[in-house]
């Protein structure tokens, strides 16, 4: 299937009133779920998009909801306090409606939920301090009302599952597990330092995997060995964070940092087909007035079409060429591409 001669359309989600930026990081139900923001005000809510129109997610008793990697029918996700508290929730779409519930577990001083796949949450725990002395962050599988601690000994990043194996990251090293009970498989390619996995798509895994300091999008089926580079050549930088069918998303990159030395902001997001040399620029269909890059952050297949979503925005350069070069980001709101792939 050639990417590029499919049928893509492009809509740009409204976001809540008074709000005026936003991205859209994964999907519940079909709809696309993520956050919007006020910047100027700090203010930052958790929200979906139920038939294409915006909608915040709350929670009883809790100002302060923000969401992670949506999948399939659950949302996953945290609220916080302005005391520091912080605690994994999950919304579950029952009957068209979704119903939030806590994730509490008093072994942990703070929880947030990263993704969901399968039935499962995954995300991370913070135990609380002994003598003073911070202990590692801990991988947490939740499923059934239990919660069941990954890699307690060392400090783990857990960031996908399909339900039955999970992936993430131990010690800044790209791991897999075939279940929560099972010897972790490092992923770290030979020769890059740091790697982590963002998503699970049958036996392939989607990442990054950090050349130095600089990121490229990274696939592996379950080895070290397997490990692929799918940063197409012209691009310096790229990150991979979702897929599904075969099909991954993320952005490329032509430099990873401005002259300045910070990380640039031309983002374009992208869909490849699980190689370097198979892949389609999704920022292209963005009107080109108002967007001039953008990232994706997560696939499905749903109704024998492709749906994409993530951001698109607008970055403008500051004392471009100079040791002082920056990209601020004055634009930035959902997205969602959408494609027919009867032909799959």
């Amino acid at each position: 299937m050639n990417l590029s001669e499919l049928d893509w359309q492009v809509t740009i989600l409204p976001l809540p009133k008074g709000f005026s930026r936003g991205v859209a990081l994964g999907f519940c139900g079909g709809h696309a779920v993520g956050r919007a923001e006020i910047p100027r005000g700090n203010r930052v809510i958790g929200c979906w998009w139920p038939d294409g129109k915006a909608d915040s997610l709350t929670l009883k008793g809790r100002e302060v909801v923000r969401v992670g990697h949506a999948r399939g029918d659950v949302i996953p996700g945290h609220w916080s306090d302005k005391k520091g508290s912080m605690h994994a929730v999950a919304w579950t779409l029952r009957a068209g409606r979704l119903v939030g519930a806590e994730l509490e577990d008093a072994a942990y001083e703070r929880t947030w939920a990263v993704s969901a796949g399968g039935g499962a949450v995954v995300g991370v725990g913070s135990p609380a301090a002994t003598s003073g002395q911070r202990r590692p962050n801990v991988g947490l599988l939740w499923r059934d009302g239990a919660v069941t601690p990954i890699a307690a000994d060392r400090e783990v990043s857990m960031f996908a599952t399909d339900g039955t194996r999970l992936a993430g990251s131990v010690m800044g090293r790209a791991t897999l597990w075939a279940a929560a009970a099972a010897t972790p498989v490092d992923l770290t390619p030979t020769g890059l330092a740091m790697s982590e996995v963002q998503a699970l798509d049958g036996d392939l895994q989607i990442g990054i995997a950090w050349k130095g300091f600089c990121p490229r999008a990274a696939i592996w089926r379950g080895s070290a060995a397997s490990f692929a580079d799918i940063t197409p050549q012209q691009f310096e930088a790229a990150s991979a964070y979702d897929g599904a069918g075969g099909y991954q998303v993320g952005f490329v990159r032509t430099k990873d940092n401005t002259a300045g030395g910070t990380p640039g902001s031309d983002n374009r997001a992208v869909i490849w087909h699980g190689s370097s040399d198979e892949w389609f620029d999704l920022n292209a269909l963005l009107p080109a007035k108002k967007y001039n890059a953008s990232i994706a952050w997560a696939i499905e297949f749903r109704d024998d079409a492709v749906h994409v979503c993530g951001a698109a925005s607008r970055y403008e350069v500051s004392n471009p060429g100079t040791a002082y070069e920056s990209h601020p980001v004055p634009v930035q709101h959902p997205v969602v591409w959408t494609a027919k792939m009867s032909a799959r």
